[in-house]
């Protein structure tokens, strides 16, 4: 029988037993890596919160370890969601600002190549960056979201204690982040190979987690998870018709991989576990604009499981006792006593210095401090540029500057192809590379060059010097040759059939003296001096004259740039004009004026912006020239008088104006090699005269065309239909930009 006092022991296991449990003791919260789909944690999160389940620590890996990390670090599922939604998920994987921030320097590098794959030279040869994105936007809006525990560097000191898993790529060993840097932490466990550089730390290279330990069972064990909640947000394999590209192969090799460390880390899972699946077929790791369907189906999944998580729920007065110590206070900006610079580049550190707001003696306004560090980054000389307030004792706080040259080189190798060809068999084929080799000097000196072949040949070389640590003043000596084509059939011969074709060559040589008056425009002023020939090519009707030309006189430009895209703008403004006065006495061989010039204004409509108007002018004139093929511009070809062969008219004088309606027919996409496909039409006019008075816009004539244009890696490629007033058609295709021809040097 038993006694009294065994029946009371009894009676308080029983009562024991059936109490709920103490959850803030012994539940850890697991988050698997899966990219967007890891929106669904933030669900998770406000359905436990909704259930008033608290977590004692909480363990993450990839799109995990970033809601994880800002959940461990305070945040509740409300800020949670607001921040995921939010996002600019598209900024954060490139590393590129806005266009419209860029230097005019720096805009100019558009108008060379438009191909967007480039390459560095180094002593070793041919050299390419770790990833396609380095993580200067992305680790910058972590920062922002960091600001509370930037000061904390033991994870166990945050309001719910956190591990991050990466993978060294080395080894393929898990790296668990346990302290130090939380934004480095986060960081490094995205870091996708291939698209996001690896991240160096504690002498390791670290990429996505996922590749050793994508859902961290282990890891939360580790941190004292007698029950875990885990959610499994893993990628599914694609079948074979979900294969089609490059992209999709990728993935699917990602996912094998993932697919493989995930069986092994489910199966440390105990019966005491949960294990929470929300269903997200249909979507992909990409997928980010369906934030809020993937946040519902996270919550939905985790609020099924409800009867199980009960249990684990706090009651209302320990509930408020939980989120009150979650609550983390917000320090106040400390007070700049210091200025430190650490830049590995060849440039003087006052290159940096100079762009910097921040005052010594004054609160740190990190809003200010960001923009002032996109403005560096913009300058294109650093693969990293971050920084970190520090307290150095009797010097007060330091803020520090951290500026990372690029471990790839500082210069860039393009190649070129520029392509237009039509119907009727006409033709121009062009093949080129250029290289910049930037930072040759202290104050950011840079050499340009380029090489082409084909219809139109160039071998041209400028040095670009800045005269102050600003960049504003500069000298820029340049020399180049070009040899292209020029037709007779327009004005200058009064026929209206072709006589024949010149080959036009010149060996240029201009200095010019600059200043950068705002990021948006560039004024220039120099001496030129040129030679060549015009030597007739094609007879068809008789000879052609042919001779030797002298040009010498002074020259000015205007540069005006607000596009978004320039080959594809939705907004902004641009505008180029040159101005040439040549003088017997500097070497020409005869008086005159000439001048050219481009405008171009987009404005976009509807939504996403997919719609876009786009206005166009262009025109020249050689005013009292000689008549002569040197002093001749061109019309014909696709937006440059569609229907019409490529540069067909010539003469002296030139106008030409073009609207286009544009749609964008595919989606925005969040990666850095987004390639956008259009439809657009053009309403196009224009003539070529071969004196002053004779310019009438009365004598336009007019045409048009209809295309599909893909803003691809190799530059815009167009399919195009044209057609002339007088019955004159065309299909293009085309590859590069066909509105520039051979006599603007844009890109320089």
């Amino acid at each position: 029988m038993f006694s009294a006092r065994s029946a009371v022991l009894c009676l308080a296991i029983a009562l024991l037993s059936s109490m709920p449990v103490r959850a803030d003791e012994e539940v850890v919260l697991v988050l698997a890596g899966g990219g967007a789909r890891g929106i669904a944690h933030v669900g998770a999160i406000a359905a436990l919160e909704e259930l008033q389940v608290p977590v004692k620590a909480i363990a993450g890996t990839s799109m995990g370890a970033l809601v994880g990390g800002l959940y461990a670090q305070g945040m509740d599922a409300r800020q949670l969601r607001e921040v995921v939604e939010t996002m600019a998920w598209d900024e954060a994987f490139e590393d590129s600002v806005d266009r419209d921030s860029l230097p005019q320097r720096r805009k100019e590098d558009d108008y060379d190549y438009p191909a967007s794959l480039s390459l560095a030279l180094n002593e070793g040869g041919l050299s390419i960056p770790l990833g396609i994105v380095q993580g200067q936007q992305v680790r910058q809006m972590i920062k922002d979201l960091s600001l509370n525990s930037d000061h904390i560097d033991d994870f166990d000191r945050l309001p719910t204690p956190y591990r991050a898993v990466a993978t060294d790529i080395e080894t393929g060993d898990a790296y668990v982040f346990s302290g130090g840097d939380i934004v480095t932490a986060m960081r490094a466990s995205m870091s996708l190979p291939g698209l996001l550089a690896p991240v160096e730390h504690d002498g390791r290279l670290l990429v996505d987690g996922g590749l050793a330990m994508n859902i961290p069972v282990k890891v939360g064990r580790d941190l004292g998870g007698e029950r875990l909640v885990v959610i499994d947000i893993g990628t599914p394999l694609r079948d074979r018709s979900e294969i089609n590209n490059l992209l999709d192969v990728g993935d699917q090799m990602i996912n094998f991989l993932t697919r493989k460390n995930s069986i092994e880390q489910l199966g440390l899972l105990t019966d005491r576990d949960l294990l929470i699946n929300p269903d997200l077929s249909g979507i992909g790791m990409l997928d980010f604009e369906l934030s809020s369907e993937i946040y519902q189906r996270g919550y939905d999944a985790t609020m099924a499981m409800q009867d199980a998580l009960r249990p684990l729920a706090l009651g209302s007065e320990a509930w408020a006792r939980y989120l009150a110590n979650r609550n983390m206070a917000t320090p106040g900006e400390p007070v700049i006593d210091r200025i430190d610079i650490f830049d590995d580049s060849h440039l003087r550190s006052d290159v940096i210095r100079v762009q910097l707001s921040q005052q010594v003696g004054q609160r740190l306004d990190r809003q200010q401090l960001r923009a002032d560090i996109e403005n560096i980054y913009a300058l294109d000389h650093w693969q990293i540029i971050d920084y970190d307030v520090v307290s150095a004792g009797s010097d007060g706080n330091v803020l520090e500057i951290h500026a990372t040259a690029k471990t790839w080189g500082d210069n860039d190798l393009k190649f070129g192809l520029n392509l237009v060809t039509s119907l009727d068999g006409s033709s121009e084929i062009n093949i080129g590379a250029s290289y910049l080799w930037k930072g040759i000097t202290d104050l950011g000196g840079e050499l340009y060059a380029r090489g082409q072949v084909g219809d139109l040949m160039i071998l041209e070389t400028e040095f670009y010097q800045p005269l102050e640590v600003r960049g504003r003043y500069f000298i820029a000596p340049y020399l180049g040759y070009r040899d292209h084509d020029t037709t007779t059939l327009g004005p200058e011969y009064g026929s209206g059939d072709p006589v024949g074709i010149w080959r036009v060559r010149r060996l240029a040589s201009q200095l010019d003296a600059g200043w950068n008056v705002f990021k948006n425009s560039q004024l220039r002023l120099g001496l030129f001096r040129n030679v060549g020939e015009y030597r007739s090519d094609v007879e068809i009707g008789g000879d052609l004259p042919e001779d030797r030309f002298h040009e010498g006189g002074i020259a000015a430009s205007l540069r005006y740039d607000r596009l978004d895209n320039p080959y594809f703008p939705t907004r902004g403004g641009f505008m180029y004009a040159e101005y040439q006065l040549l003088r017997d006495e500097l070497g020409a061989d005869a008086n005159f004026e000439r001048w050219q010039a481009i405008a171009q204004g987009a404005f976009s409509f509807g939504a996403n912006h997919r719609n876009t108007l786009i206005f166009t002018g262009r025109t020249g004139q050689s005013l009292d020239a000689p008549n002569t093929p040197a002093n001749y511009f061109q019309l014909g070809g696709l937006f440059n008088l569609s229907g019409l062969p490529q540069n067909q008219l010539s003469g002296r004088q030139m106008a030409f104006a073009m609207a286009q309606y544009q749609r964008r027919l595919s989606g925005t996409s969040v990666l850095p090699f987004d390639a956008p496909a259009y439809l657009g039409v053009s309403i196009e006019g224009g003539e070529v005269w071969s004196r002053r008075p004779d310019v009438n816009a009365g004598d336009f004539m007019t045409g048009g065309s209809i295309y599909l244009a893909l803003d691809s890696p190799l530059g815009p490629l167009y399919l195009a239909y044209g057609r002339s007033e007088d019955s004159q058609d065309a299909l293009y295709l085309s590859l590069g930009w066909p509105f520039l021809n051979n006599q603007f040097r844009m890109g320089r």
